[in-house]
């Protein structure tokens, strides 16, 4: 399953890349001052500062660090051989009873960025990630039908779930984003959003993902000149595409994970193939349980038989984040005007996220 959970993983490390590019503070002045500005942007930068407004230099180079923790819940999950025998009957995300996917990453993203206006920015981005994924399920096998009406449906779950060992990657993320920003006095507001495209060479398709940010704050100003904003928002993201992706495997990726889940599941429909074969010969349902039950364990020890052969396997999937939106706070730290000093940290059940890093903004 090693290439599946990547796929699963790489959800979370495109998250890491957003950071808003700066926090522009019109002050509330209508002094006229006599002052050439002398960079091409923003536009409008000769009228803000001829109204003695306070403005962040127009360009800038980020660097960040990122942590980002999250739980994700599988809604679909097929497999079926090349052959075209379809396992979905047997293998699902009801029988293998997902009970937790927990994904984290972090990685070094550079940015750059530029202030086109005075309240709006524009950036692109690109991010080396470095991540793991471990999931745990707990197989169980349905058996309907069941009771003198046919109305019964009993479910016999493995009696401790199955933790696969952590799975590492690494991976590559580019996007492109815009803030918009507005102050007044020292109280700002900011609305970001950002588009990435993230890849890795274990997989084959392109993850896209949205995030989107709001925060408010305040800007306190040192005797020193240094400043410092501190902020609380909120942030949400999500998948582009939602739909179902489809892909192969070698089963070789399968190993461990896959073939836990199968032999898990036969372990139960043997037991159960047990416990109708004990049962008096004149108990309801007993024959078309016993064959239901034959049928299914044939079929998982044949698959059981090509995984350890290493067969290629098709598969589907479908996943969701479990908590789409995070409480964020953080702070800017302002050391120079050419130098900036930024940390956040985002927190919601299901999700950690923490960034920190280093702004350097220039003018030309």
């Amino acid at each position: 399953m090693r290439n599946l959970l990547l796929f699963i993983i790489l959800t979370v490390f495109s998250i890491g890349v957003i950071a808003q590019s700066g926090i522009q503070f019109p002050k509330h002045d209508t002094t006229s001052v006599n002052k050439v500005y002398p960079y091409v942007l923003p536009i409008w930068g000769q009228k803000l500062t001829d109204r003695n407004i306070d403005f962040q230099l127009p360009f800038g180079l980020n660097v960040n660090y990122i942590f980002n923790e999250m739980s994700l819940e599988l809604t679909h999950f097929s497999m079926n051989f090349y052959d075209g025998e379809n396992l979905d009957d047997l293998i699902n995300t009801e029988t293998l009873n997902f009970k937790e996917t927990i994904a984290t990453a972090n990685g070094v993203n550079v940015r750059a960025d530029v202030w086109v206006l005075p309240f709006l920015n524009f950036y692109g981005l690109y991010s080396k990630n470095y991540g793991s994924t471990q999931v745990s399920f707990q197989p169980q096998v349905i058996e309907d039908g069941l009771g003198a009406n046919g109305n019964i449906k009993e479910i016999r779950t493995l009696e401790e779930p199955i933790v696969v060992d952590p799975v590492y990657f690494t991976s590559d993320t580019w996007g492109i984003g815009s803030s918009a920003v507005y102050g007044w006095d020292n109280y700002f507001i900011n609305a970001d959003g950002n588009l990435t495209f993230s890849t890795s060479e274990l997989i084959e398709e392109t993850i896209k993902f949205f995030v989107g940010s709001a925060r408010i704050g305040r800007r306190i100003t040192f005797r020193n000149n240094m400043k410092l904003s501190l902020y609380f928002g909120a942030m949400y993201r999500n998948f582009v595409d939602r739909g179902i992706n489809t892909g192969s495997l070698g089963v070789p990726e399968l190993d461990e994970a896959m073939s836990k889940a199968v032999d898990g599941l036969l372990n139960i429909t043997q037991e159960r193939i047990d416990f109708w074969e004990g049962m008096p010969n004149a108990t309801p349902g007993k024959d078309e349980n016993l064959k239901d039950l034959n049928e299914k364990h044939d079929k998982l020890t044949d698959a059981q038989t090509r995984i350890d052969d290493a067969n290629a396997i098709n598969y589907s999937i479908k996943k969701e984040i479990i908590s789409n939106w995070s409480t964020q706070v953080g702070f800017n730290f302002e050391l120079s005007q050419h130098l900036m000093f930024r940390g956040e940290y985002g927190y919601r059940q299901g999700q950690k996220f923490f960034m920190t890093g280093l702004q350097y903004r220039f003018g030309l």
